[in-house]
């Protein structure tokens, strides 16, 4: 089975412009995101980090590597802070 990452069904989302603030209404904390962030978090759900990163290099012109780099920080700190959900192979990380 595939890993998808989904956005967690709780978080508000409110698009300032300049970033994009998400809201967990659970633990009343913000998260704003930058530009790429918000790239992210609007190509989920998504099918795989390979999906991911093909986003990313292309609204970017960036290489592989540099995508894989800014999408697995990104990923591990919405992670973390409960704002996303994995489902597949690596659900239990």
């Amino acid at each position: 089975m595939a890993v998808t990452y989904t956005r967690a069904a709780r978080v508000i989302e409110t698009d300032l412009g300049n970033e994009l603030v998400l809201l967990d209404p659970e633990t009343q904390q913000m998260f704003s995101l930058n530009e790429t962030g918000r790239c992210i978090w609007r190509a989920l759900p998504a099918s795989g980090e390979a999906s991911l990163i093909d986003v990313l290099v292309s609204a970017y012109n960036v290489s592989r590597e540099v995508a894989e780099a800014d999408m697995r920080r990104l990923l591990a700190e919405l992670l973390d802070a409960g704002l996303i959900e994995v489902h597949g192979d690596d659900a239990g990380r």
